[in-house]
């Protein structure tokens, strides 16, 4: 329909009727803007919004990830510290002899300065624990008590990670009746003769992993 048309409808028209048409096209309006702006931008809006929350529950999922991370690295270098601080107080030697070596020049000359008279020396066949290397030395020695006691705190307690696996002392005295005579007339007791097994974890030697064809042999 043309507009010449519709202008000439329009002015047949009463007034009552272009009031009526005049509604009648302002809702018609009405409908067009609400169906066609309003909604499709609230569709927009809420499509967005979901999309921003999502991103959001998604970085804040990174970020969580992300502080695990961070602790974890942190743990493991602590790990790692601890590793290398530990790994400093065991018994140092690029090979088993020379472990065994500075094993047993170590707790001589623990027993030399507690006082300790050191009568054998012997040193023990290597062991595996874990992945690591074992090696352990008995020795004998004769003293007092209080030279004993030392020499024990200095092993167990020293800036070595050792451990004493056997330990025998015994009195070097006669045995029987005369014997607990001569304890009460002598001020001083007679020396005592200590056995024991010193062991530690080689430094840097691990141990060679047993091949499933060296089991069947």
């Amino acid at each position: 329909m043309q507009l010449g048309a519709v202008w000439a409808v329009w002015q047949r028209l009463s007034a009552r009727e272009r009031r009526l048409a005049g509604f009648a096209v302002g809702a018609l309006l009405l409908v067009g803007i609400r169906y066609g702006i309003i909604a499709p931008y609230l569709s927009y809006t809420v499509r967005l919004e979901a999309t921003i929350e999502r991103d959001l529950r998604r970085v804040a999922k990174m970020q969580r990830r992300q502080a695990r991370n961070d602790q974890v690295q942190e743990r493991v270098q602590t790990l790692e510290k601890r590793f290398s601080v530990a790994q400093q107080q065991l018994v140092p030697g690029e090979t088993p002899t020379l472990a065994a070596g500075n094993l047993q020049a170590h707790i001589q000359t623990l027993a030399e300065q507690s006082g300790l008279q050191i009568v054998t020396t012997q040193v023990m066949r290597e062991d595996t624990l874990g992945s690591f290397r074992k090696t352990a030395v008995q020795m004998t020695f004769r003293g007092d008590t209080p030279a004993i006691a030392k020499f024990l705190s200095g092993v167990e307690y020293g800036e070595w990670l050792l451990a004493v696996s056997r330990l025998d002392v015994r009195s070097t005295g006669r045995h029987g009746v005369r014997r607990r005579r001569v304890r009460s007339t002598q001020k001083k007791r007679p020396p005592l003769t200590i056995t024991l097994e010193v062991e530690g974890i080689m430094q840097g030697i691990p141990a060679s992993p047993v091949s499933p064809a060296s089991n069947e042999q």
